[in-house]
């Protein structure tokens, strides 16, 4: 008795828990369209979603029968077997989706709850017919396998009907209304968000509402006899009510449409998946209660009543699960993250890619072309002519840059929430199983397609994001079914002990996990934090390139500073940090090129002289930043290899070569920050000292170079020291010689 209580009260607290981990991953299939065409302020993007979220919980099914019997014969396991069963489950699906979460992919919590379900049960069915001394082929029996290959054939398949369904749909918009849609909006606008309103609410009444206490089955019946007439007077009130308040109000009809969307996609997220985090607790939780009343033990007390009953969850819990997943929606860090990811590679313009291009995303981007250049030959030419106005951007650039402009526009958001809640809804009343996260992300993957999204300079990346995604939704099964086996071993051969040292394992890589996120969070926030000068705004380009450049020349000369401290005194460890660092700054220059150029071709200003100096400083600094990086290599692993100390001569040399360099660096660091700088003699003579020092005591090198005591790897630093060294000096030179002809 005490360990079933400890195990009910575990699965409790657990499912508080996945409840958070869970609704950090699947927030993306519900504001990934919002958020990515900015429809409005992040706060009422939220609370939308959050009142979805709480009428969902009220409206919910509450029945869990994929804990129940979907996957396995509960009637074939004692309840001590089973409750082990669901707490391997439990602590699986926190572990695997806090996983993702921190990698910032998005998954699907019913794929993760469906293989930890078959694993755990074909291992505890192995187990217990070993127990009872049966045929290891008996422990089939255990699993329902008609009805799991049914949902995992139902869910991979959607994932094509989605990404094509995106596509097509998709193109078709474009062609009627392009992307300069404000014309054709004022004439179809209203029609257009009258159709998509009546789909999302066909989409409520057949996903958000099926099966719900809250609604009598007569109402339902009702409902279900009179849809189409529903639907049609909604068809006609909608559209007359969008074409009121665009014509009178002058309020955008798609603003209506994705706001309902996302209310309406996160209503059915908490009235459908809501089960998925605590249906298996409160399935454990009914059926100790129902052994309670049985009086007969544990291991002998067979779970029938599982098989033939409903596994109703009670409606305050889901009201309580409720408010747990809206705290979490609006506090997750990590929620924010995996949106991050979906909205980035459905971005309509180019920016920071997130992910690597490999052999296959090139591959296919390369058939790709060669397919759309042999359908050139056989497409009509007017065909072609009209497809390429359609999807031609604005030509109309502004004077001022447009800051923190929408991923996407509002056009394709209604879109993926229209084709995402029309393929969930179709799919729920033919009582097909799908996964909400795969088909939503399929969808706006179809749909940034469809929309040339991924062209030319940005279609590796984003086909590889996509694999990446795929490929760790086959993952998620492969770790689900694997791991939830492993750990209902370590439980039926633990007992208790076995219990706690999971949880405390699980316990200790949760915080762990939440350290390690906030760290990488806060380094990201800083690398973010030195391009902010140039996004700065109501101030001249000159002004936003002065702190930019002094920002990243202040890191480089810390850096510089602390390796030649560091080789001085043999620090191993601040080398080691060093070179951390400047893999950081080295990522850091390559972006500021990249981002330098994003600025300029977003920007219509006649001064030549700041865009000129925004460009040449840009290639200086990652020059310098070269120079430092292979400096900082260098020294790391020289040391890391154990080789000999360097000269004591040339170390006292080297003191005096960080003072020299460090102050010249200094003095550029002044001169930059001068509205008017000094004259450029003054400037030259510090250069020629610090560069005069250098070359004598690289003449003094040579002789010791071909002394024999004096090792080849050492030379080879020794000079590199140097030799970067002097690299730096002359970037440094030239970037204040700009200035002073620039400023």
């Amino acid at each position: 008795m005490s360990i079933l209580i400890f195990i009910v009260t575990v699965l409790f607290v657990l499912a508080i828990t996945d409840l958070v981990v869970g609704v950090s991953n699947d927030a993306v299939n519900f504001l990934n369209s919002a958020i990515g065409s900015r429809v409005a302020p992040i706060r009422i993007i939220l609370l939308t979603a959050i009142a979805g979220i709480m009428a969902g919980s009220l409206f919910s099914s509450g029945i869990m029968e994929i804990a129940r019997k979907g996957i396995f014969y509960p009637q074939y396991f004692t309840l001590d077997v089973i409750m082990w069963v669901f707490l391997a489950v439990m602590l699986t699906d926190i572990v695997l989706l806090d996983v993702f979460n921190t990698l910032g992919l998005p998954t699907s919590t019913t794929v993760s709850i469906v293989f930890e379900l078959l694993g755990a049960a074909f291992v505890a069915g192995i187990l217990f017919s070993a127990q009872r001394n049966d045929s290891i082929n008996s422990a089939l029996r255990y699993l329902n396998a008609a009805s799991s290959i049914a949902i995992i054939s139902g869910i991979f398949l959607s994932v094509i009907i989605a990404f094509t369904s995106g596509i097509l749909l998709q193109y078709l918009s474009r062609l009627i209304f392009t992307f300069n849609y404000e014309e054709k909006l004022g004439r179809y606008g209203s029609l257009y968000a009258g159709i998509g309103i009546t789909s999302i609410v066909y989409f409520l009444l057949i996903k958000g509402l099926s099966g719900t206490t809250l609604v009598s089955e007569s109402l339902a019946g009702w409902i279900g006899r009179h849809t189409l007439i529903i639907l049609g007077s909604l068809l006609v009130l909608a559209t007359g009510v969008c074409f009121v308040l665009q014509k009178y109000y002058k309020i955008n009809p798609l603003k209506i449409v994705v706001l309902a969307g996302t209310f309406s996609l996160a209503m059915a997220f908490a009235g459908n998946d809501l089960v998925n985090f605590i249906g298996v607790p409160i399935t454990g939780y009914l059926a100790f209660q129902n052994w309670r009343q049985s009086g007969v033990p544990s291991s002998e007390h067979y779970q029938d009543y599982l098989a033939g009953n409903d596994v109703l969850v009670p409606n305050y819990m889901l009201l309580l699960a409720g408010v747990v997943m809206s705290l979490t929606l609006w506090y997750s860090a990590k929620a924010r993250k995996v949106t991050e990811t979906e909205v980035s590679l459905g971005r309509q313009g180019d920016g920071d890619e997130r992910f690597r291009p490999n052999a296959i995303s090139r591959s296919i981007v390369k058939s790709a072309l060669l397919m759309g250049d042999v359908l050139k030959i056989f497409l009509p030419t007017g065909l072609l002519r009209r497809y390429d106005i359609s999807f031609e951007k604005s030509k109309i650039r502004k004077a001022t840059r447009v800051q923190d402009k929408p991923a996407f526009d509002l056009l394709r958001a209604a879109s993926n929430l229209v084709i995402s809640s029309i393929l969930i809804a179709s799919a729920t009343s033919m009582k097909l199983p799908l996964s909400t996260t795969y088909v939503t992300f399929m969808v706006a993957m179809g749909t940034s397609l469809a929309d040339k999204a991924w062209g030319r300079e940005s279609a590796v990346y984003r086909v590889a994001g996509v694999l990446s995604v795929i490929g760790g939704w086959f993952i998620t099964a492969v770790i689900a079914f694997v791991v939830s086996g492993l750990f209902v071993f370590i439980l039926f051969k633990g007992g208790i002990a076995g219990a706690i040292a999971l949880l405390a394992v699980v316990a200790l890589y949760i915080v762990y996990s939440h350290v390690v996120f906030a760290k990488n969070e806060n380094k990201a926030k800083s690398v973010k934090n030195r391009m902010e000068p140039l996004h700065a705004e109501d101030q001249p380009l000159l002004e936003k390139n002065r702190k930019l450049v002094s920002h990243t020349l202040t890191d480089l000369q810390a850096q510089y500073v602390r390796v030649i401290e560091a080789v001085l005194q043999n620090d191993m460890a601040a080398l080691q940090a060093a070179n951390a660092t400047m893999q950081e700054l080295s990522q850091h220059g390559l972006k500021l090129r990249a981002a330098s150029i994003r600025y300029l071709k977003e920007l219509q200003s006649g001064d030549r002289k700041a865009t000129e100096l925004l460009l040449y400083s840009a290639d200086l600094l990652q020059d310098m930043t070269q120079s430092t990086a292979t400096l900082t290599e260098e020294c790391y692993h020289y040391q890391q290899n154990l080789h000999p100390p360097l000269d004591g001569h040339f170390l006292k040399q080297a003191e005096q070569l960080r003072t020299r360099v460090g102050s010249f660096l200094d003095y550029a660091l002044q001169i930059i920050a001068m509205p008017v700088p000094p004259q450029f003699s003054e400037v030259k003579q510090r250069r020629d000292e610090a560069r005069s020092f250098i070359h004598a005591v690289f003449e003094q090198q040579l002789p010791h170079l071909q002394h024999e005591s004096q090792g080849t790897r050492q030379g080879v630093l020794q000079t590199s020291i140097l030799l970067q060294s002097r690299d730096i000096l002359a970037v440094t030179f030239r970037l204040v010689k700009l200035y002073c002809k620039f400023g």
